[in-house]
């Protein structure tokens, strides 16, 4: 720790902290260890300003009975200026606080400022030793949990790092957002996955704020996804289930279906046989994720309705034409075919109704094929489309053409399946 370390107690004033939960390792650059910086600083003035606003104050028992700590509103101010820049009466604050442990033996706001004091005089070690049993008096102080997450981080034990962050989340709500926004930035570092998985389980009060904050601001959900794959299996807890459908439906609309077909497997409310599988059992009982399960849409110019336990209408209305229902599927093997049977469904007045194969993964990706009109074909008739060779999973489609008709253009099919 190097002279000059400092908090600041109100947005608006500079922070100093040192780069937190990076260990500073053979091969790490100095930009890869300053990317949660920001973000304990900011949580840091978030959360001090809100203490600071609601008159949040630490109750230390004293030898006059618990809660009455006549020497608090002095260490309070004291602390407050000797977090100032060019503070120079430390030997002034040294006194009050060891005056105060002399009173209160158990008093962490005490202990803190003799850490702070220790810091610096450079004495860093004997700062550290002070802040540890600030932390085993009590816990609910974000001031120590960040001071000691931000050292166990230069010591490369990002665990210990974390597991002081978690204990400021779990303890201080108003520091949650602008800190969780940060750790989600954070996923792009092995090493900051690797420390918050642990955490990802249903009985961290934060999982679900988490959730929200990396799916709705990062960039890319491959990060995220990524620590999701690493699980064993993703937390059970109803309200992340928004938070799954958005990271599966994202992941799909980077073209990263690999990464989102390792990440299906571990969510606790979707079948991963719906991966290989094209039937329309997914769309009878929606159980999982778009696109992996059948998505007939929710527009009312077209779309898709189940009229059986395997039979569908897909349907466009008058000069629209466009998907009425779609489903990603992976491909085991070279050599498959989408089978199904058309059922109903009457051509003319130039309208159409077909399926569009388009490879996602593989090395024939963005490769497709289409069906001929399936209007023209015979009601009751059994067909095939092909998959490219070489195409590890596909988004199929059923566009349908409404053309100039006077009446929607529907068409019904069943049997839908996969064949060799």
């Amino acid at each position: 720790m190097r002279k000059g370390y400092s908090f600041r107690s109100r947005v608006g004033k500079r922070a100093s902290v040192v780069p937190l939960l990076l260990a500073i390792r053979q091969g790490l650059t100095p930009a890869t260890v300053v990317v949660l910086t920001v973000a304990i600083a900011l949580a840091w003035l978030a959360f001090m300003n809100a203490r600071v606003g609601v008159r949040l104050q630490l109750m230390p028992d004293t030898a006059m009975g618990a809660g009455f700590d006549p020497m608090r509103s002095r260490l309070s101010a004291l602390e407050k200026r000797q977090a100032e820049p060019g503070f120079k009466d430390q030997a002034a604050a040294i006194a009050l606080a060891r005056a105060a442990l002399r009173q209160s033996p158990m008093n962490p706001r005490a202990l803190r400022i003799l850490a702070i004091a220790d810091v610096q005089g450079g004495r860093a070690d004997l700062a550290e030793g002070k802040m540890v049993m600030a932390d085993r008096l009590s816990r609910r102080d974000g001031a120590t949990q960040l001071w000691l997450a931000d050292r166990r981080g230069r010591q490369g034990r990002i665990g210990d790092a974390l597991r002081h962050i978690d204990v400021l989340l779990r303890t201080s709500p108003e520091a949650q957002a602008p800190l969780l926004e940060r750790l989600a930035g954070a996923l792009a570092l092995p090493e900051a996955r690797a420390a918050i998985k642990p955490m990802i389980v249903a009985d961290t009060p934060w999982i679900e704020s988490f959730f929200a904050i990396a799916v709705d601001r990062s960039p890319t959900m491959v990060p995220l996804a990524e620590l999701v794959a690493s699980l064993r299996e993703g937390p059970r807890v109803d309200r992340l289930e928004g938070s799954y459908a958005s990271l599966v439906y994202r992941l799909a609309g980077e073209q990263q279906y690999d990464l989102m077909r390792k990440v299906y497997t571990k969510l606790p409310a979707a079948r991963a046989r719906d991966l290989y599988d094209v039937s329309l059992r997914s769309a009878v009982d929606p159980k999982g994720y778009r696109p992996v399960i059948w998505d007939f849409g929710s527009r009312s110019d077209r779309g898709a309705a189940m009229l059986g336990p395997d039979e569908a209408e897909f349907f466009a209305m008058t000069d629209v034409r466009g998907v009425a229902a779609s489903k990603a599927v992976f491909l085991k093997s070279d050599g498959q075919a989408l089978r199904f049977r058309k059922k109903e469904g009457t051509v003319g007045d130039g309208a159409a109704a077909f399926w569009r194969v388009t490879c996602v993964l593989g090395r024939v990706a963005k490769s497709s094929v289409q069906s001929r009109n399936l209007l023209e074909v015979p009601d009751g008739t059994v067909l095939s489309l092909p998959f490219p060779v070489g195409c590890r999973a596909a988004q199929i489609e059923v566009v349908v053409d409404g053309a100039m008709r006077r009446d929607p253009t529907r068409v019904v099919l069943s049997d839908i399946g996969l064949s060799r």
